[in-house]
């Protein structure tokens, strides 16, 4: 099983709402969906990749992401590497100033299945959205 592309289905979540709008929980339900799977043991890679590959904004994204490095999400590469960017994907400027470089990954401690990466040390960590109460930890 690929868990580069896994990886990549975790780290999506958080950005859906902004990628594809109303369609978000949709996409996100298909998405917690294939990795309930893959935590069974079915290699689900190729289905993760269409399903990103359903909407331009998601294929760029996650394109972006398997291209880089760190499989950083695209707002937290370097700024030099995306500049010759193909893909279309054109993300927002960094809220949190310059080019970061030290992102750190968290996750859902109950099941994996949730991404988040932090910018700074002045981000909160959040709670996982499918374990309310539950608080991502530094992976």
């Amino acid at each position: 099983m690929d868990e580069v592309v896994l990886d990549v289905a975790r780290g999506i979540r958080p950005y859906l709402p902004g990628l594809v709008g109303e369609d978000a929980p949709r996409l996100d339900l298909r998405i917690v969906a294939l990795l309930d799977r893959a935590r069974d043991g079915v290699d689900v890679g190729e289905a993760v990749l269409e399903l990103l590959g359903e909407s331009p904004a998601t294929l760029a994204w996650a394109a972006s992401v398997l291209e880089d490095e760190r499989h950083l999400p695209p707002d937290l590469q370097h700024r030099a590497v995306r500049s010759g960017d193909k893909t279309g994907y054109s993300p927002l400027a960094n809220p949190h100033g310059g080019d970061p470089v030290d992102a750190q990954r968290y996750l859902c401690p109950e099941d994996g299945a949730y991404a988040w990466w932090r910018a700074s040390v002045g981000q909160e960590i959040p709670e996982c959205p499918d374990h309310p109460g539950v608080r991502l930890v530094a992976s």
